[in-house]
Formats: structure tokens, C-alpha cells, sequence
């Protein structure tokens, strides 16, 4: 009996050794298991959130006229891009932004450009005379792609119909020689050419 006492004793101290040791390594499972979960949501979250800033994420309003984001222009093509665009707005014409894209991220390239237009505020206010042009290069997931919005106040001259004139005459010819600082040249001249001549036919009826 006594012998059968001490067994019992000591089955009984090594249990309660024991199971402390359980608990704690029950613990540290529960907490590596939420740990992990909790790891996993964040990335999960931070994949989503890279997601949303990619499709959502418009070039910044530039200092200047030009943003070549998808680095498609030379230092001398944004230089004679930036004269055109200054000689533009000091004739009253317009004013005009340019911008490069890598990617539209599924969005059509007129509405892309509109959006830019709105954000940055190409302009001015009191005549609306705003004109983006968008220019995304071919790749070998996707096709190359131009427009060239236009505000309020200059819909009823660079209709969407000119404007396509504009891009397929002007514009993707030089597109299918990879001169890209021209093709946008060429589509300011037209357009400086286009509002010149509007300008001039109404001084005429004015006078």
C-alpha cells in the first residue's frame, strides 16, 4: 500500500509538470496561428491597396506642359514640344498639356486623357480652352494608343472627328517609325494651324 501511495505521489507531481508545459505550447500554436493569419491579411491588404493605386493613380500636374512618364521623348522633343505649347497659350489659342503612359490600365485612352485634363486643370477658366494629348506606346502585351481631349471651349473646333483626323494623319505615321517626339510636333502644328485659322475667321466677322 505504501509502495502503491508513493507511485500515485509521484504520477501526480509529474502531471502537474507536465501540463503547464501543454498549456504554454497550446498557447504558442494559438498565437503562431494568428500571427500568421494576421500576417496573411495584411499582405492580402497591401496587394489589394498596390492594386487600387495602379488602376486609380493618374500622372501628377506637371510644373511644366510635358509629363513623359513612359520616357518616350527626347530632352530636344520636350523642349520644342514646351515652345509649341508656350507660343499656343501666349496666342490665346489654348492651353495644352502632354503626357506619356506605360499603361491605361484597361481604361479607354480618350476618357484617360479627359480624367488627366480634370486633375491637372488644362485650361483656362474663363474660356475652357483646354487640350491633352495622350500618347501610350505600342508593347508586345498591347497596341499603341493617342488621344487628344479637349475642353468646353474648344468642342465645337477640335470635334472628336478632327481630332481623330489629327491623330490618324499626323500622329501615327510618325508612331510606325517610333518617332513619338514627332508625331506629337506634328499634331500641335495641325492643331495650332486648326485655331489659327478659327481665330482669324472670326476677327473677320467681327470686323
Amino acid at each position: 500500500m505504501k509502495i502503491k501511495s508513493i507511485l500515485l505521489l509521484s504520477l501526480a507531481a509529474l502531471l502537474v509538470a507536465v501540463m503547464p508545459s501543454c498549456r504554454d505550447n497550446g498557447k504558442a500554436t494559438a498565437e503562431g496561428s494568428a500571427t500568421s493569419a494576421t500576417s496573411e491579411i495584411k499582405e492580402i491588404k497591401e496587394v489589394q491597396g498596390r492594386g487600387l493605386e495602379r488602376i486609380d493613380k493618374l500622372p501628377e500636374a506637371p510644373t511644366g506642359n510635358v509629363v513623359d512618364q513612359a520616357g518616350l521623348l527626347s530632352q530636344a522633343d520636350v523642349t520644342q514640344i514646351t515652345q509649341l505649347a508656350v507660343e499656343l497659350d501666349s496666342l490665346k489659342l489654348a492651353q495644352v498639356a502632354v503626357v506619356t503612359v506605360n499603361d491605361l490600365e484597361g481604361k479607354d485612352a480618350l476618357a484617360c486623357a479627359t480624367d488627366i485634363s480634370n486633375k491637372w486643370g488644362v485650361g483656362h477658366k474663363e474660356s475652357n480652352d483646354g487640350i491633352t494629348i495622350l500618347v501610350k506606346p505600342k508593347t508586345e502585351q498591347s497596341k499603341g494608343e493617342a488621344a487628344i481631349a479637349t475642353g468646353k471651349g474648344m468642342e465645337k473646333i477640335l470635334t472628336n472627328e478632327v481630332c481623330q483626323l489629327i491623330i490618324d494623319q499626323e500622329m501615327i505615321p510618325e508612331f510606325k517609325k517610333n518617332d513619338y517626339g514627332k508625331a506629337i510636333k506634328e499634331a500641335l502644328d495641325k492643331i495650332k494651324e486648326i485655331l489659327a485659322l478659327h481665330s482669324e475667321s472670326k476677327l473677320e466677322i467681327s470686323d
